[in-house]
């Protein structure tokens, strides 16, 4: 009897061993899954915060700064229970006014600006990068902004990316073409020229500057028929000369 009542003991001691294990790897795992989505979130809000602070340098519409607010008040909200984050209700209501007051009041700036150099186009076109897949990552998450307007905005930013490029390909082109640089400046035209026309975009920006480029091209033709016609006249003039040294210089006839 005692030895039955021993064997029961050890099954039943081992049985619980073995659930306090499996609670244990699942508490364990429950908090290191807790930690990864909140140091996500953590992510969210700053790298949203970051691009807010740097909207200066885009032009940014109502749809994307709505996008960003309402992702950091989902961050936020996912974060309730973290606790390392303070103040985290009150962070909430603030966005939830932040974005209230941006749905009534918000002035719109979308006038498109040429970046001043190489290196602010960069970091345009990289910010525009981040807001892209900003976009396309809250569309497939299920974003709160209409999906319409999500869209538009990509498609805008799309666009953007264009115009810059071109604005920094013309501001190129007219650097060599001071530098007399003809070829590289007719092939960067050249490529201006193909990239409008293939993406099929209708915007009066891009068609003004479409003509600009186009006069460029002519211009720099006409200059190098010019140059190849005065090289022609040059060399007929130094064939004339030679020739009538040939005469009074060379070799006399013995009658």
């Amino acid at each position: 009897m005692l030895i039955t009542i021993a064997v029961i003991i050890i099954v039943l001691t081992t049985f619980m061993l073995i659930i306090y294990n499996m609670y244990s790897d699942y508490m364990a795992k429950r908090e290191e899954d807790l930690r990864v989505i909140y140091t996500r979130c953590r992510n969210i809000v700053t790298e949203s915060e970051e691009l807010l602070i740097n909207q200066n340098q885009l032009p940014y519409s109502k749809t994307m700064v709505l996008i960003l607010r309402n992702r950091i008040l989902s961050a936020l909200k996912r974060m309730k229970g973290d606790p390392n984050a303070r103040g985290i209700e009150d962070r909430i209501a603030e966005q939830m006014r932040i974005i209230d007051d941006i749905k009534a009041n918000y002035k719109e700036d979308l006038a498109f600006r040429n970046p001043e150099n190489d290196n602010v186009a960069v970091m345009q076109l990289r910010t525009i990068r981040r807001l892209r897949k900003i976009i396309q990552s809250e569309l497939r998450a299920g974003t709160t902004v209409d999906v319409n307007l999500c869209q538009k905005e990509d498609r805008r930013l799309k666009l953007l990316v264009l115009k810059i490029n071109i604005s920094n390909l013309i501001q190129n082109v007219i650097i060599m073409r001071d530098n007399r640089q003809v070829g590289s400046c007719r092939t960067m035209i050249t490529k201006g020229l193909d990239v409008i026309r293939r993406s099929g975009i209708k915007d009066n920006w891009l068609m003004d500057k479409s003509d600009v480029l186009n006069q460029m091209l002519h211009e720099l033709e006409n200059q190098v028929r010019e140059k190849s016609k005065e090289e022609v006249e040059r060399v007929n003039e130094k064939s004339e000369t030679e020739s009538e040294l040939d005469e009074i210089f060379g070799d006399k006839k013995k009658w």
